[in-house]
C-alpha cells in the first residue's frame, strides 16, 4: 500500500492508526493517525520531507486539520523549535480528543506524547471486562486510560498512581470528559518505587497494572527497575490477585520479560494480549499473570 492509498483508508471518529512505520523498512521514520477530522503525521527522523508533504497535503476533504511533528525536534517532552509541531491544513486544536471504543481521550498535540496510545487498545478492553467490582492499582498511569475503561466495567476502586501531576490532572479531566464517576478513584503523585507503604494502605488489590515508561529520567529505568516493582508485588497482592504487565521496549522480548516477572514473583504466565492488527511491529508486550 503506497501513501496515498494509506491516507484514503476509510475511518469513523475513532482513533485508527493508519501506519505504523516503527520495525518497517519502508518509512521506519513515520507514522500516521486518523484522529476524527484530523490527520496526524510523526517524524521520528529528520528525511526529505517535501516529498511526503505533498502527497499529504492530497488527503480526503474530510480531514480538516492536517497535523505534523517532527518528533525528533523534541525535548524533555516539549517542542524544541517552534517548527516542531506544523500545520499543512487546518489548525492545531486546543480541545481535541481520540476516541477509543467511545471513550475519549484529551490530546496535546505539542506534547512529545500526545496523552493517548493506541497500541495498548486491547488491554484496555480486557481491564474493562474483568473490572466489575475489583479494587484496582494502576501504576504509571499517565493520562488513566486503563483508569476510564476499568471504572466503565464497574470497578469499585482505582488507584491511578504516576509521580507526573500534570498527567493526572489530565487523568482527571479525561474522567470528566466521559462523565464518569470519580468517587472512590484516587489520582497519587507518588514516586511508586519510594511509595510502597503508602500503597499498602488500600491493599490488596484485585488487579494490577503496570505500564511504565522505558526510560523516564530520574525516576525509572525499566531494565533495572521493573524488577523491583516485582519483588515488591506480595506487599500489594493476595491469592488469585491479576496482574497485567506491559513493556514497550526491543531490549525486552516476550520470553525474556515473562521470565523476569515469574523469578521475581509468584505470578505465573496465563495469557498475553496482542496489540491492534496496525501494530502488528510494535514491541509493544502486554501480558496477564495470576499469582497462585
Amino acid at each position: 500500500m503506497d501513501l496515498f492509498e494509506i491516507i484514503n483508508q476509510p475511518t469513523t471518529e475513532e482513533f485508527k492508526r493508519l501506519y505504523h512505520g516503527r520495525g518497517e523498512k519502508t518509512y521506519p521514520f513515520l507514522t500516521i493517525d486518523s484522529i476524527d477530522e484530523t490527520l496526524f503525521i510523526q517524524f521520528y527522523e529528520k528525511v526529505d520531507e517535501k516529498p511526503f508533504l505533498e502527497i499529504f497535503k492530497k488527503a480526503p476533504e474530510k480531514y480538516k486539520n492536517i497535523i505534523v511533528k517532527r518528533r525528533y525536534l523534541m525535548d524533555n517532552g516539549k517542542c524544541k523549535m517552534e517548527n516542531g509541531v506544523f500545520t499543512l491544513r487546518g489548525i492545531i486544536p486546543d480541545n481535541a480528543v481520540a476516541i477509543e471504543n467511545g471513550m475519549k481521550f484529551k490530546l496535546n498535540f505539542y506534547n512529545q506524547n500526545i496523552g493517548y496510545f493506541g497500541d495498548t487498545k486491547n488491554a484496555r478492553s480486557y481491564v474493562e471486562k474483568i473490572s466489575k467490582d475489583k479494587k484496582i492499582l494502576n501504576l504509571f498511569a499517565y493520562t488513566c486510560g486503563f483508569s476510564l475503561f476499568a471504572r466503565r466495567g464497574g470497578a469499585k476502586y482505582i488507584a491511578n498512581v504516576d509521580m507526573n501531576k500534570s498527567v493526572l490532572a489530565i487523568g482527571l479531566t479525561n474522567h470528566r470528559i466521559n462523565s464518569l464517576e470519580i468517587k472512590n478513584i484516587s489520582f497519587l503523585p507518588y514516586n511508586i518505587l519510594k511509595s510502597f507503604n503508602k500503597l499498602k494502605k488500600q491493599a490488596p488489590y484485585d488487579i494490577i497494572i503496570i505500564d511504565p515508561p522505558t526510560f523516564q529520567k530520574g525516576s525509572f529505568i525499566a531494565s533495572k527497575d521493573y524488577t523491583k516493582i516485582i519483588k515488591k508485588l506480595h506487599q500489594l497482592s493476595y491469592k488469585n490477585t491479576t496482574l497485567l504487565g506491559c513493556i514497550n521496549s526491543p531490549k525486552f522480548s516476550e520470553e525474556a520479560f515473562i521470565k523476569k516477572v515469574e523469578e521475581n514473583s509468584n505470578f505465573k504466565f496465563e495469557k498475553r494480549i496482542n496489540p491492534p492488527e496496525e501494530y502488528k511491529n510494535s514491541t509493544l508486550k502486554s501480558i496477564i499473570f495470576k499469582l497462585f
